[in-house]
């Protein structure tokens, strides 16, 4: 039996959090959540264990590129998908600075975060 791929939510934002934490189990995955990267950072196991990471750009404390550069130097990252409630164009910067990720803006559209989480996990079997 294969366990469900775990995805790593980490947002400021408590609904956020909630909301995709219920979708994406409703969908299968299992999800482990976060409310800063240094609480994610700070959980040993959270890294090793993600198939997929879900970033918000915009978090308290550390933002969510400067949390994948971070995590690039140590590990080659899960994929990740950025998200953003920011109208900002520096927003469409942050993304291609830290590395080949996906940018979504919120409110998240569902059916195009589930066509990309499905597309970014099958790449990443067929790279492994």
């Amino acid at each position: 039996m294969t366990l469900p791929a775990r995805i790593v939510i980490i947002d400021d934002e408590r609904s956020v959090r909630s909301g995709l934490s219920n979708l994406l189990q409703s969908e299968g995955y299992d999800t482990h959540a976060f409310e800063s990267a240094e609480a994610f950072l700070h959980d040993e196991t959270a890294l090793v264990a993600a198939s997929l990471l879900i970033i918000d750009i915009k978090l308290k404390g550390m933002s969510g590129p400067e949390l994948y550069r971070q995590i690039c130097e140590g590990v080659r990252p899960p994929p990740v998908i950025f998200v953003s409630g920011h109208e900002d164009e520096n927003v469409l910067r942050y993304a291609p600075q830290a590395g080949p990720a996906t940018l979504l803006r919120k409110p998240i559209n569902i059916d195009t975060l589930l066509e990309q989480i499905r597309r970014e996990l099958s790449a990443r079997e067929e790279r492994e």
